[in-house]
């Protein structure tokens, strides 16, 4: 098993389908990554991990991570196991009593919760042999147009944090009765949807 890190995030527009790469090297080896691509909402959960941004309301990955501590010995680590067919599998590895309990999780997710928990994230050998790109071995963007790490988590994090004070303004115009407000509002999360 290799262990992995962060390395980015970033956002492609102009892809057949649009939406978030997360790229994942191993600790220590910045010159190759290992790409998976994740949802909007799982690309948030993430870099809000990433950025230590505690929301005032949980989130689905904060009340799990709770929910693990709580009632286990906690999340040991996570770990990238299987590729089929181009979508990943993971593994949650969780302390329970004196035993090792696995669970079946989506890559985006377990990493979410990885983050979180301050624990390891791994993958087999052989899928990141098979999967791994090159990386330029630059702390920059790989173009000089490109933003960085720190500046893509920005973004990703200001936007979760838009579509949160959105969907709380809305039920807010709803509880009010005030479903002009509303369908304005519901039409700006749509159109942060899709970006």
């Amino acid at each position: 098993m290799i262990e992995l890190t962060v390395k980015n995030i970033l956002f492609f527009s102009k892809a057949a389908t649009p939406g978030y790469t997360l790229f994942m090297h191993p600790v220590g080896d910045a010159s190759r990554s290992l790409p998976i691509v994740v949802g909007q909402f799982e690309a948030q959960a993430i870099a809000l991990a990433l950025e230590q941004i505690s929301l005032e309301r949980p989130m689905t990955h904060d009340l799990l991570s709770s929910v693990i501590n709580t009632l286990t010995g906690g999340l040991e680590s996570v770990a990238i196991v299987d590729l089929k067919e181009g979508t990943f599998y993971a593994r949650l590895y969780i302390r329970n009593d004196q035993k090792l309990e696995t669970m079946d999780a989506r890559p985006s997710d377990a990493i979410a919760l990885a983050l979180r928990a301050g624990v390891p994230i791994m993958v087999t050998s052989k899928i990141f042999n098979e999967v791994a790109v090159n990386m330029p071995l630059s702390g920059q963007g790989t173009k000089e147009n490109e933003p960085s790490f720190s500046e893509n988590v920005k973004q990703i994090t200001k936007q979760a944090e838009i579509r949160f004070d959105l969907e709380k303004d809305l039920r807010e115009a709803v509880s009010r009765e005030d479903y002009e407000q509303a369908a304005r509002l519901r039409d700006r999360l749509l159109a942060l949807s899709d970006h």
